[in-house]
């Protein structure tokens, strides 16, 4: 089998060399002046109806094959130039019937007799000349009929309506989407019926496939149904779920480092895995076909494998799973057999040990993993890991660790009882139980924090601390309403004598004159004198316009007043106590 497949790989890379030689040649505009069997053939299209050349025109030349029981037409692309370089057969019978070319244009179309015209008619190279420099050279001629605008749309219309009839099968969807997937054909092969315009006819197409796109086949459906039930335990016991994506589209990517796991359906043990291809693996002197699934038990490369063995062949299978009730879950299962990934799987683990660092007690899950990794790995690579010896002192480390740690946390909890014992002998608060919740307090905050983490009655505490402010608060509560009261009632004294010392209210009187007003009062008790004040509002503001400093002083006179206006008047007396009351407003209207 090894060397019927270098056999192969030979003649794959040969092609692969004369195709690069061909591809090197095709580049140079003389390249093919030394082969005579290349010919470079230039299309010239024209308009049927004036015999002129249509510039715009796209020539098209397809290579025939027969392949299948049927004729394969390949396009062949032209080169800078337009013009297209082809092999002209050696064969007499083959020339004629090697290649076809036709041509399109916007607003012309191609008129052929039958179907099997449908790609053009076939070059004949028996009439090939010859340019100066030696080269094959041929000139062909397509002739084009023009279309009515409404010819041509009818072509976009026909052939819209077929691409979105092909575009999905109904036999992938189930009944009710079936009949959803018919009715939406019909709907827009109608509005592409009813479009006027080419860039019309476009969108309906593409509003169609978009519609479509929406319904979900009967698969994907099952897939979506069922595809996070699938799982996947690797040889030291971890599950997983074992499918990436969504929207009905899985897989599933293992490499041989996840030899010996085994697939399951939760809670179905019934279910049936299976692949289409096998794996070919090098072990001395034998080669080994090894299914990547195992259908009766649902394992991953149950077979025994040497740890000296070599895989040659890397395979990408389509997988499948079908469960106890029928029903089935396709995905795509990826193998990695690359011996470059079995070179990145060694360096993941060095980079994983190199990773751990400086070991504390926060790096049981690095070495852990790097663990795990390392157990994963086949015998034959884990001896390429030189850096194994870090990760035994690791965990070595880590033990040693989780000892100290287990003593601390034993000396901890026998200093939490005994701040415990200290809440507790707290009792029931009362402003007589300071002492003893502050001698609780500061041998609580004199704890680690690890010690502080087992103290079960740390909220008796913090309660017993509450309940003690409160009382406390209470207490100066009281005492400050105490202080508050007598404060007020000294004030409220202070100021009744206060009051008694200043002079009484004015008993005032107005009288109109000449452009003034003339005020007069009697003299009012304890008043050493007088503040007059005016304003042209009753309930408006007083302005101070006099203050007379006698007592003796009864009367004063506003001058220079406006004729007409109306204006209010009050009067207060003064002593060295302060002012006594304001009079009661007096109006008066000047003359």
């Amino acid at each position: 089998m090894l060397q019927r497949r270098k056999w192969c790989t030979g003649i794959i890379l040969a092609a692969l060399a004369a195709l690069l030689v061909i591809a090197a040649a095709a580049v140079t505009d003389r390249a093919y002046a030394d082969e005579p069997e290349k010919c470079r053939v230039k299309i010239v299209v024209l308009d049927k109806s004036t015999g002129e050349e249509i510039k715009d025109a796209t020539p098209m030349v397809y290579d025939v094959k027969f392949e299948g029981g049927d004729y394969v037409y390949v396009p062949v692309t032209p080169e800078e130039d337009g013009r297209f370089l082809l092999e002209v057969p050696e064969d007499e019978w083959e020339r004629d019937y090697r290649y076809t070319y036709k041509a399109e244009a916007k607003g012309y179309k191609y008129e052929y007799k039958s179907k099997r015209q449908e790609h053009g008619e076939y070059i004949e190279f028996g009439e090939k000349p010859q340019d100066a420099q030696g080269n094959w050279t041929l000139t062909l001629y397509v002739k084009l009929t023009p279309q009515t605008e409404e010819e041509r749309l009818n072509d976009i219309r026909t052939e819209s309506k077929k691409a979105l009839s092909d575009y999905k099968k109904a036999s992938d969807y189930e009944a009710e989407d079936q009949e959803t997937l018919k009715t939406l054909i019909q709907t827009y092969s109608n509005k592409i019926d009813d479009a006027k315009t080419e860039d019309a006819i476009k969108q309906a197409l593409a509003e169609g496939k978009g519609e479509i796109d929406k319904l979900v086949t009967a698969q994907a459906k099952n897939n979506d149904r069922y595809a996070s039930k699938l799982m996947f335990t690797d040889r030291n016991g971890k599950t997983t779920p074992l499918l990436t994506g969504e929207k009905g589209q899985y897989e599933a990517s293992l490499s041989l480092l996840d030899k010996g796991g085994v697939f399951s359906v939760e809670g179905d043990p019934a279910a049936r895995w299976t692949v289409k291809k096998g794996l070919w693996i090098q072990s001395m002197a034998m080669n080994h076909s090894v299914e990547y699934v195992t259908e009766r038990t649902g394992s991953f490369l149950t077979t025994s494998i040497p740890d000296d063995t070599e895989f040659v062949d890397a395979e990408i299978s389509d997988a499948s799973v079908t469960l106890g009730d029928g029903s089935k879950v396709t995905f795509t299962l990826k193998i990695s057999t690359k011996e470059e990934d079995k070179t990145a799987a060694v360096a993941a683990v060095k980079e994983k040990i190199g990773g751990i660092g400086e070991v504390t007690l926060d790096s049981g899950d690095a070495i852990r993993q790097a663990r795990t990794d390392y157990d994963g790995l086949l015998k034959s690579l884990q001896k390429k890991v030189d850096n194994y010896d870090v990760l035994t002192a690791a965990e070595k480390k880590l033990e040693e660790l989780k000892k100290a740690k287990e003593a601390k946390e034993e000396a901890e909890a026998k200093q939490a009882k005994a701040v415990d014992e200290k809440i507790t002998a707290i009792g029931e608060v009362t402003l007589d139980s300071e002492n003893a919740v502050t001698e609780a307090r500061k041998a609580y905050d004199a704890l680690s924090d690890g010690a502080k983490e087992k103290v079960t009655r740390y909220g008796d505490l913090t309660a017993a601390e509450k309940k003690l402010d409160e009382l406390k608060t209470a207490k100066e509560k009281e005492e400050a309403e105490a202080k508050a009261k007598a404060e007020a009632e000294a004030k409220a004294k202070a100021e009744a004598e206060r009051k008694a010392k200043l002079p009484g209210k004015v008993s005032l009187k107005v009288k109109s004159g000449k452009r003034k007003a003339v005020l007069s009062w009697k003299k009012t008790s304890k008043a050493k004198g007088y503040v007059v004040y005016r304003s042209t509002k009753k309930n408006g503001t007083y302005k101070k316009i006099r203050t007379l400093k006698s007592a003796k002083t009864l009367k004063y006179t506003n001058t220079k007043l406006k004729k007409g206006r109306t204006y209010y008047y009050k009067v207060c007396a003064y002593n060295s106590t302060g002012k006594g009351p304001m009079s009661s407003p007096k109006k008066v209207k000047v003359k």
